[in-house]
């Protein structure tokens, strides 16, 4: 007898495959059986009728590192979405290598314990395997961490015994089971990294058989240098490259897609093996500090938000925004104060759900004075979401064979009220069903096709063999729903809002969704490269 049958559904088994009607059984958390009927039963069974039966859907960008220091977070969020499995440790940073200054937080732990699991990635490896986790995690190294532990958070270049010393931390980062690493090229220290730096830590990655996936130095008037950039260390190194959260940003920029999927198919023409993830909105969000140009930033956010006191400092930091944008270029100079949204400041929860803008005529105050103090009483810890994208370019990405799916989002705790206001970005719970509502009303591309971009292929990218088939052997992380009335209806103001279409999301063998809602159950695993 199986552990569990399901029957009758259409089985879309990641691979491109035509899908078929048949049956999928699990034993002891693993696919057993994948026919168009299975005589034995099931201790318990799921009637599939007219809905998919999917491998579970890999998000292949979140922001949930420090879950496994939190016993609260659950990642309710990702699996109602019928997200499994997520790969951690983008834009650069990571809570590994532990050093002073950016990453002083403990996450509620005993600071010698934190610094402890947190010294290696083996360290940090081995304990998270012991916690307990909503969906699996594969954790890609920080290039930013590993440069801050090797040379703090100002810029400079390494000397060679420096890159040395970053060079032997990423490999021990990939002989821990990393699956490679990731730059955020607009974040402090990760920022003041240049191409030949890069090209050292990828050498050492791509020896162990990682990947690089960056958050690129530019996303608007920078955007096809800055994807070259990112494409010119797969060239020098052999890494695969990945291009994190592709898109346009600024108005001006609009129908620039098409240049980079120019530049991008032209370098996979010649051999490069180049992928990208996106998430289906055209807010992107990020910490509001980091709107700030990094040379601001040096003392690391917490220090460096209480010298925006000074008026001077302020119009400095303001001019630079707006008239320094190729040096740096700020969502706050793309999107401007009316499309920057305030969702996350728990000093000042009154702020939340309004632009910077609209608050500044509130209270008959400049935005950017808005801006810094609302920094400042927050002690740097502000999310924004930033409305400065093009629909078209989005849509456009979104049709490419080679780009997969990211939220570019973390886990949450507990369930929210659908109804509440702001607080989140809708992608933290809709990208999945919003990508599959976007590719099924644009008829993008086939029901088997999106799938497979979702899971077998985000799996062969990374090299995570458990997951993202159907197929025997494979984990049992499986996600059933409704093709035709797959939706989302999370939305900036009520980012809550439940998805339509995701009836049951099963983690090792186990029912963790059921009937759109999150059971409790938290069978996730780490998992590593290779494994």
């Amino acid at each position: 007898m199986y552990d569990l049958v399901i029957r009758n559904g259409l089985v879309v088994d990641g691979t491109g495959a035509p899908a078929f009607k048949g049956d999928v059984a699990v034993k002891d958390g693993r696919i057993a059986a994948v026919a168009a009927h299975i005589e034995e039963t099931g201790r318990e069974e799921i009637d599939a009728h007219g809905k998919c039966v999917a491998p579970g859907f890999i998000d292949v960008h979140t922001h949930s590192d420090a879950r496994i220091f939190d016993d609260t977070v659950t990642g309710w969020n990702h699996l109602e979405a019928g997200t499994t499995t997520e790969l951690v440790g983008q834009c650069g940073s990571q809570v590994v290598p532990w050093y002073e200054g950016e990453l002083s937080r403990t996450y509620g732990m005993d600071e010698g314990e934190f610094r402890e699991v947190c010294s290696s990635f083996h360290n940090y490896m081995k304990y998270a395997e012991t916690r307990s986790l909503g969906t699996n995690l594969a954790v890609l190294a920080g290039q930013g961490s590993i440069r801050g532990k090797v040379m703090g958070l100002g810029a400079g270049l390494p000397d060679e015994k420096q890159t040395a010393q970053m060079r032997d931390i990423m490999t021990e980062a990939m002989e821990a089971g990393c699956i490679g690493f990731s730059t955020g090229l607009v974040y402090t220290p990760s920022v003041f990294a240049g191409p030949d730096e890069i090209a050292e830590i990828a050498r050492a990655a791509h020896a162990k058989g990682g990947v690089y996936t960056s958050h690129i130095r530019g996303e608007g008037n920078a955007l096809l240098a800055s994807i070259d950039e990112a494409l010119d260390v797969g060239r020098k190194t052999g890494i695969p490259v990945n291009i994190s959260h592709i898109k346009v940003i600024g108005k001006q920029n609009e129908g620039r897609s098409k240049d980079a999927i120019a530049m991008i198919e032209k370098a996979r023409a010649a051999g490069l093996r180049v992928t990208a993830d996106l998430y289906p909105f055209t807010g992107g969000s990020a910490p509001l500090a980091s709107q700030l140009p990094p040379k601001y930033l040096t003392d690391g956010i917490a220090e460096s938000v209480k010298k925006l006191s000074d008026p001077e400092l302020r119009k400095q930091v303001l001019w630079s925004i707006m008239n320094e944008p190729d040096e740096f270029e700020s969502n706050l100079y793309s999107a401007g104060f009316d499309g920057t949204l305030l969702c996350g400041c728990a000093a000042t929860p009154q702020y939340v759900g309004k632009t910077l803008g609209e608050i500044g005529r509130e209270e008959g105050r400049d935005p950017f004075d808005v801006c810094c103090d609302i920094l400042m009483k927050n002690g740097g810890v502000v999310q924004g979401i930033y409305m400065s994208q093009n629909e078209s370019d989005m849509l456009r990405f979104l049709a490419q064979p080679w780009v997969m799916s990211g939220s570019d989002w973390s886990d949450g705790s507990e369930p929210v009220d659908p109804e509440h206001i702001a607080g989140s970005h809708p992608r933290g719970l809709a990208t999945m069903t919003r990508r599959l509502e976007l590719i099924r009303e644009h008829k993008i591309e086939s029901l088997e096709s999106a799938v497979h971009r979702m899971t077998g292929m985000a799996a062969d990218v990374y090299d995570l063999p458990q997951v993202g088939r159907l197929q025997p052997g494979k984990k049992a992380d499986i996600t059933i729903f409704d093709w035709d009335n797959v939706r989302a209806h999370a939305d900036y103001v009520h980012p809550f809002r439940r998805n339509e279409g995701i009836d049951t999301v099963i983690v090792s063998g186990k029912v963790a969704v059921k009937s759109g809602s999150f059971t409790g159950v938290r069978c996730g695993k780490i998992l590593k490269k290779g494994e």
